[in-house]
This record gives structure tokens, sequence and C-alpha cells, in this order.
């Protein structure tokens, strides 16, 4: 018996492991749920009767807190031909591969012209739940679109790098309402239901798309 008992230790350590690496798994999980789950958007804010959301919370940069409003209405999305960066801005051709649709999301914001809005992100969702994130790819040359909900040339205020940057207005300064514009290609056939918009916090605003 003597010469059984380490090889018996042996297969109980080895049954040990899968529980272990599950425990370690499980843990590790958690502690990533735990730091990322506050900067994804799981808050949906209000919609007022209009459609529209209004969003009040702050702003956190190198020189403190900055309080942050904005209102934001879904104003249309659809297909589209040609690409354009914004309103009156000129119509540029777009070449898809087979199977592609690009859409025009058009959304309305409205803000203080000196508030710093910062970074935001946004979404169109299926019904199937899956999300597609605007750009342009390759379907229109020498263009670079980049999420942002300020407008084209005139963002506002940025957010500060280093307490000691100096504050200096924006010009020219952002209009206090505008509607920015996003380019997305998604799959021919692919109709969305809703539009999500949020900046870096887990508050956003959901706009159900209808008609499309």
């Amino acid at each position: 018996m003597s010469r059984l008992a380490p090889r018996r230790r042996t297969v109980l350590t080895v049954a040990a492991i899968p529980v272990a690496l599950v425990a370690a798994l499980g843990a590790t999980s958690q502690r990533a749920v735990d730091r990322w789950w506050p900067s994804f958007p799981h808050e949906r804010l209000p919609a007022a009767a209009d459609g529209s959301v209004h969003l009040r919370d702050t702003l956190t940069d190198a020189k403190g807190a900055h309080p942050r409003e904005v209102t934001m209405r879904l104003v249309s999305l659809e297909p589209v031909t040609d690409y354009r960066e914004g309103p009156g801005a000129k119509s540029q051709p777009v070449t898809l591969p087979p199977g592609q649709q690009m859409w025009r999301l058009s959304v309305h914001f409205a803000a203080d012209p000196d508030t710093v809005l910062g970074a935001c992100f946004v979404r169109v969702r299926d019904g199937a739940g899956r999300e597609y994130v605007p750009g342009v790819a390759r379907a229109v040359k020498d263009v670079l679109a980049y999420t942002s909900c300020t407008p084209p040339g005139a963002p506002g205020p940025m957010p500060a790098l280093s307490r000691d940057e100096p504050a200096t207005p924006a010009d020219p300064a952002r209009p206090a309402e505008y509607d920015r514009w996003y380019p997305v290609i998604m799959p021919s056939g692919v109709r969305p239901t809703a539009v999500r918009v949020w900046f870096d916090t887990p508050r956003y605003a959901e706009f159900p798309v209808t008609g499309s």
C-alpha cells in the first residue's frame, strides 16, 4: 500500500487541476467585468416625447471635472449611393463590393458652445443585436471618416491633457445646434433597428429606427 500512495496522491492532484483552473478563470473573468463594466453603455437614458435624449453629467480631464449637458435626436438613417461629410458638403462617389450597402446616419446635437463634449461612440444595431461602426473603409477615395459628436472643423473646446495647458478659445466656435452625419456600411438586406450614442460614461442614448 505504501508504494501505491504516491500514485494515488498524483491522481487526486491531477483531478483537482480542472476545478482549480475553473475557479481561477472565474475570478479573472469577474475582475475583468468589475474593471470594464463601468465603461460600457448599460444605463439607457430616458427619451422625451419628441424622441430626443438629454445627457447631464461631468467630464473629467487633467484640469478637473466639467459639467456636460447635451441633447441628442435621431434625424434620419437611409441607404445612399454617395458619401458626404455633412450638410452642404460635396458629394463623393462610393465603391462597394457586391453584397454591401452604405447608409447615411444623421444625428442632431444641441449643447452650449463652451461645453467640453469629449469623445463619443456611435453604433447602428440590427434586429439580431449586431452592431455596426460608422466608417467608409476603402469605399471612398482619400477619405478617413472617424466617429465624432462635433461638427467637422468646429469641435469646440477640447479636454485638457495637462494641468498647465493654457485655456484657448475654440476657433471657429462650435454651433449651439448642428447635424452630424455618419457613413455606415452594412451587408445588403440588413435592416437597422436602433442607433446608440454614448460618451465616456455608462449612460447611453438609444433611438429606435422605423421605416428603414
